[in-house]
Formats: structure tokens, sequence, C-alpha cells
């Protein structure tokens, strides 16, 4: 993956270097990005920009890229001229080097509250939402609704043509009664 990102990275530089006039302050993006007259945007670059050159030895000089070549300096210094300074600097700052290391313990901080938590909320909506409610009641609850109802209709189920008749007789009173007293 390196080689493809270097070899896009190359050609690059050299088209942004060339057009970055262009792209800056013509219609190069008409249509495309739109910023308001209102915003100070474009005026704060016209002001700032005075073309690719000054650009790039600017950003030689700046402050960043001065920290940056020091590091790069100092790493290399540190591991390939004298390897003995990182041993040095950890036995004089282990302290540092632990907090660092650790990323200021924000993982397992991260763990202990937020993930912690989240396994607990969790093992209560799997205990008591699941088990519980959608397995205990729902589901067996059901089934055991339906096998109680059909054990109770079981009983009225003699072969009985009476029998039948009978319980629609009883129904239709009760059906009638209940139209009675609602109205």
């Amino acid at each position: 993956m390196t080689l493809p990102l270097i070899l896009l990275a190359i050609p690059s530089v050299f088209i942004g270097f060339l057009t970055v006039d262009a792209m800056l302050f013509s219609d190069f993006f008409k249509g495309v990005i739109f910023v308001a007259d209102t915003h100070e945007a474009m005026a704060e670059l016209t002001h700032e920009f005075h073309g690719a050159t000054a650009m790039a030895i600017h950003a030689l000089t700046s402050l960043p890229f001065a920290l940056a070549l020091g590091g790069v300096v100092a790493a290399w210094y540190c591991y390939m001229v004298n390897p003995k300074v990182p041993a040095w600097f950890y036995q004089k700052f282990s302290v540092v080097f632990t907090l660092l290391d650790n990323k200021y313990y924000m993982d397992k901080i991260n763990d202990i509250v937020f993930a912690a938590g989240a396994r607990k909320l969790g093992s209560g909506f799997s205990s008591l939402g699941d088990r519980m409610l959608i397995d205990g009641l729902l589901v067996n609850g059901s089934a055991r609704l339906v096998g109680w109802f059909s054990t109770v209709t079981r009983t009225f189920q003699t072969g009985y043509i009476y029998h039948y008749a009978f319980t629609m007789i009883v129904a239709v009173a009760l059906y009638l009664g209940y139209l009675l007293m609602s109205s």
C-alpha cells in the first residue's frame, strides 16, 4: 500500500504546485464550491497568498516544520547513533513513560466506567427484558395461556349435540344481556 500512495503523492505535489493559483482564484471550481460574498475567507486568502513558491518557502521556514525536523533528528540520534539514550530517559522518567504508554489510563477508565456499565445494563436487559418479559411472559406465557384455555375448553368438548346447543344458548343469552346493559 505504501508504494501506490507514494506514486500518487509525487504527481499530486507537482500538479498542486502548478495549479494552486487557478484553483483558488479562478473559476476552476465554479458551480461546485460556493463561497458567499459576505464570507471573508477568500479575501483573507488573497491577502496572505503570494504564490506557490512563497507558500513552499513559508512551509519550510515555519515553526511546525522546524519542530518536526527536530523530532526526526532526535529520533535518528536516539535510535541510530546512541541507542542508550532511550533507556536513560526510561530510567529517569519511568512514571511519565508509564502514564503516556497507558494513554493516561483512559482505556481503563473507559472500560470501568462506560464499558462495564454498558455490560451490566445489557445483562439487565437480557435477564429482565429477554428472559422474563419476552421468553417468559410473551412466548412461554402465551403458550401456557393457550394450554390452559385448551384444557378448559376440552372439558366442554363432550361430543353430545345438546351440550353444544346449550352452550350456544347460554352464549347468546350472555351476549344479549351485555347488549341490554350497555345501552
